[in-house]
Order: structure tokens, then C-alpha cells, then sequence
């Protein structure tokens, strides 16, 4: 444990001013043993170390990290949920990528406090009982998602990614919350080999911003794309195929020929890159959806690929 807070506290250090990385004092042990007291749980020990030895509040993922007061109240939460309840959902068991029983949990979110508000009714909550104790998890308190835990294992190893992610130079920390440690090697590994989806997706994820990939990377993503059983994991792998620039653009061709009407349109939206003029297309992929819009059988993926070469230039 140690060494981990000598870490965080090195490379909160070495971040560059513009950061402006500052956190709030730390918390001594009688305000946390009151907090445990008042709320009936007994906080994580990667995150009582945290608060009580690196700092309390402020610099963190999105808005910064909530002080105390606001773990467990606050207007980023309209109801708290009973922190000594357990949070029932068990992490890493399955993805779900719609609304379904979990979303049940809506302004109530027993068995967890918040650490971070994200914006809207979107927030990162710490579980700190059940069966994810330890574990960060994303919720919508209005339900438009399910929960979704974070990869990391504890509370440390998260807010060590995130000081990692920015002193790497990740293109957009936006997906944060969706992604994993580890270098290129490590990240292909889970790709392609972890028995775990949620894994595997997120090794995805991490993708789509990993700065300095190598040029062998988008054949590596479509190897995975042909291998991968779960089709939302392979449409997290076609988002990472598209941030690989021209060449991995090329590639989502090679997605045509997924089962999943969903995938298939996919591929095509990422087609079309933004640009201030608009959408623009390149030549060889206006062929593809034109030669994928002659064989199409699916309608709805015909109607995708139709506005895709319709509203690019």
C-alpha cells in the first residue's frame, strides 16, 4: 500500500501546471470514523487511505473528485441510497448494452457514495457494500444506462489510471470511464484472450484514445473483430478501427460481413469522418457502401448506408 501512495503522489507531482491538479487536505481518522459511524459501513481500505494520506476532494476525473459532505447527499443526487445496504449487482458478470432490470436502480443507489459528478444525472459511485465493495461503478440516476463497474480493482489503481491516461496524453479522456490500464501489449492480451467481455471491451475502448499506437495495431483490431462472439464488444472494436485514422477507416469494410445488422451499421456510420465542411468520405469507402448497399438484404442497414453516401461529401 505504500508504494502505490508513494506513486500517486509522484506522479500527481509531475503533472503539468495546466492541470492545475490540487486536492483538498486530507482527512484525519476521527472524521472518518465519524463518517463510518453516522453512515454504518466501513470505507474501502484503498480509499480511506486515499482521503486519510493523499487528499480529500478536487482534482480527478471529469468535475474532480466530491468531498465528503457530498458523498452521500448533494444536488448531483437527488435521494441517497443507505450506504450499509448492499449494492446488489455483482460486476463483470455479463454487458448490458440497453436498459433492463438493473436500471431499477434510479436516485437510490444502495450500498455506494458518490466520488465523482459527471455531469447530468451521470455519476461514479464507490461501492462500499456487497458484492463490488471497492469497485467504481457508472450509474444514470435517471436510468437511461445500467450500471456499469469500472475495470480497475479498487480505488487506487483507478486514480492511478487517470493520472497515467494524462501524463500519457490520451486524445480524449471523455471515455474514461471505459477503459483500462495497460500498454499496447498488455491491452492486445485482454482483447484477445480474456474470458471476460467486459474486459475485452474495455481493452477496446482504451483504444480509441491510446496515444503513439503501433502501425500494426488496426490489423491487430481486425483480427479481433473476426474472433470476437459478443456483438457489442466488436462494435466498441469498429470505434477503435475508425480513431486509427486512414488505414483503420479501410478497414471496417471488413465488418460487412458481420451477423449483426447492428455491427454492419456501424461500420458504415464510421465510414464518414466530421469535418468542419461536414461529413467527407474517401473514394475507396464510397465503393464499399455502394457495393455493400448492392447485396445488403437487412433494411435497416440499407437506410444507414444510404445516408451515410447521401449526406457525405
Amino acid at each position: 500500500m505504500d508504494d502505490r501512495i508513494a506513486r500517486i503522489q509522484a506522479k500527481l507531482a509531475a503533472l503539468p501546471p495546466t492541470e492545475k491538479a490540487s486536492l483538498g487536505p486530507v482527512l484525519t481518522e476521527p472524521q472518518v470514523s465519524e463518517f463510518e459511524d453516522a453512515h454504518g459501513v466501513r470505507l474501502p481500505e484503498e480509499f480511506r487511505q486515499f482521503v486519510t494520506r493523499i487528499g480529500h476532494g478536487g482534482y480527478g476525473p471529469t468535475y474532480g473528485l466530491l468531498p465528503m459532505e457530498r458523498w452521500v447527499t448533494g444536488a448531483a443526487r437527488a435521494k441517497s441510497g443507505m450506504p450499509g445496504e448492499p449494492f446488489p449487482i455483482v460486476p463483470d458478470l455479463e454487458i448490458s448494452t440497453q436498459p433492463d432490470a438493473r436500471s431499477c436502480l434510479t436516485h437510490s443507489f444502495p450500498g455506494t457514495i458518490t466520488v465523482v459528478y459527471r455531469g447530468c444525472s451521470d455519476l461514479t459511485l464507490l461501492v462500499v457494500t456487497g458484492p463490488g465493495r471497492g469497485r467504481l461503478v457508472e450509474v444514470n440516476s435517471e436510468g437511461f444506462f445500467p450500471p456499469r463497474f469500472h475495470a480497475d480493482s479498487d480505488f487506487l489503481s483507478w486514480y492511478e489510471r487517470w493520472l497515467d491516461f494524462v501524463l500519457a496524453g490520451h486524445r480524449d479522456l471523455t471515455w474514461f470511464a471505459d477503459q483500462m490500464a495497460g500498454d499496447e501489449g498488455e491491452l492486445v492480451a485482454t482483447l484477445l484472450n480474456d474470458a471476460l467481455a467486459t474486459r475485452r471491451r474495455a481493452a477496446a475502448y482504451t483504444f480509441i484514445t491510446y496515444p503513439s499506437p503501433s502501425r500494426s495495431l488496426p490489423d491487430v483490431l481486425t483480427r479481433a473483430l473476426a474472433t470476437e462472439a459478443l456483438p457489442a464488444v466488436r462494435e466498441t472494436i469498429l470505434r477503435s478501427l475508425a480513431a486509427q485514422g486512414e488505414y483503420g477507416r479501410n478497414l471496417l469494410a471488413t465488418a460487412f460481413t458481420d451477423p449483426a445488422p447492428d455491427v454492419r451499421s456501424l461500420a458504415a456510420i464510421l465510414m464518414t469522418t466530421p469535418t468542419a465542411l461536414g461529413r467527407q468520405l474517401s473514394t475507396p469507402l464510397r465503393q464499399a457502401l455502394r457495393n455493400q448497399l448492392a447485396i445488403e438484404q437487412d433494411h435497416s442497414v440499407r437506410e444507414t448506408i444510404q445516408r451515410a453516401l447521401n449526406h457525405s461529401r
